[in-house]
């Protein structure tokens, strides 16, 4: 292949027109009208995986003291998807995710809790009557006496509290100490985290929860998620992560349905043309740069011991140095 064929960071033209191509698809499939995509299910699609839920749970108990109580009583390794609740493709069920924990050693054997997790980007004062009506549905009806906690994912625009009010505070004060028969603890994704503190998690709970976190902010979003995307070059190879990367387009043109030709990314032609990059190329030319940092590690390993081996077999220094360079 000639010098001509190829870009200057040494990727032949013909790769970057097929993954154009292959992300101009997903692009099309996903903008506009194409796509039955909700917001919930892009919160289901990233968390649905304990370990992903372990994270975010973890995440913010960092900053909440009876969430951080509440894990020091369960074996995070044993989180694990309630199969009552699930459809095949993660993506519907009565609440948005479900959840069982073992206890810690140290109780009866076999004790486990119940973990619900709902999903607001908008204020839902009704919220805590929607999730008793998932605990009677999947909890009570199939006569699971356990304890349940319930976490309320919001990421709305606006400040919310929904366990600010208490409950029939309309009512004397008798009543007020009625309860519902779960705990509850709100997690706030817009207000309650900084990105640095989710560099420390997997890429799809760190690309979910910053596309969450700067949803409605577009200006913040273009920033803050373009260099988010970067951690799932990894997984641009796998069925898992195509499928991320299309949800969180999805994600991306829920809000800004217009946006989808500023994220398509060009041929190489049209890249010789123009003198800026689009969403796309970013997204790609970072993969084209992390790769070739890894060869130039690679490269320099593979000199460092030829040049060892020549040296202890007696070969001097400059001629050592010759033959890396022409090798």
């Amino acid at each position: 292949m000639s010098e001509n064929e190829r870009k200057d960071n040494g990727t032949p033209e013909s790769a970057i027109r097929d993954i154009a191509k292959e992300f101009n698809v997903i692009v099309d499939s996903v903008k506009d009208d194409k796509s039955d995509f909700v917001h919930d299910r892009y919160f289901r699609f990233a968390f649905a995986e304990p370990k992903r839920m372990a994270e975010l749970l973890t995440l913010f108990s960092r900053h909440n003291p009876t969430l951080k109580a509440f894990l020091e009583t369960i074996d995070l390794k044993t989180l694990r998807g309630s199969k009552e609740n699930f459809s095949s493709d993660k993506h519907t069920g009565s609440a948005d995710l479900v959840f069982e924990a073992n206890l810690k050693n140290g109780g009866v054997t076999g004790l486990y809790v119940g973990i619900i997790a709902e999903h607001k980007s908008t204020n839902k004062d009704d919220v805590l009557l929607q999730i008793s009506e998932y605990y009677h549905h999947l909890f009570l009806e199939r006569k699971k006496d356990v304890p349940v906690v319930a976490f309320i994912v919001y990421n709305g625009e606006k400040g919310w509290n929904p366990l600010a009010q208490g409950r029939f505070e309309d009512y004397p004060e008798y009543y007020r100490d009625i309860g519902y028969p779960f705990k509850v603890e709100f997690l706030d994704v817009g207000h309650a985290i900084d990105d640095a503190e989710l560099k420390d998690f997997s890429p799809i709970t760190l690309v979910a929860l910053t596309a969450m976190r700067y949803i409605w902010d577009v200006e913040k979003f273009s920033v803050s998620f373009r260099e988010a995307a970067l951690h799932l070059l990894k997984m641009q190879n796998t069925d898992e992560g195509r499928d991320f990367i299309k949800q969180s387009l999805s994600y991306f043109f829920w809000k800004w349905p217009y946006k989808s030709e500023v994220i398509k990314m060009d041929s190489p032609e049209a890249l010789k043309n123009k003198g800026y990059e689009t969403f796309g190329e970013h997204f790609f030319n970072a993969g084209v740069e992390q790769e070739r940092k890894k060869n130039e590690i690679e490269s320099a390993a593979r000199d460092k011991k030829l040049a060892e081996y020549l040296q202890s077999i007696g070969v001097s220094a400059e001629d050592v140095a010759t033959a890396l360079a022409i090798k």
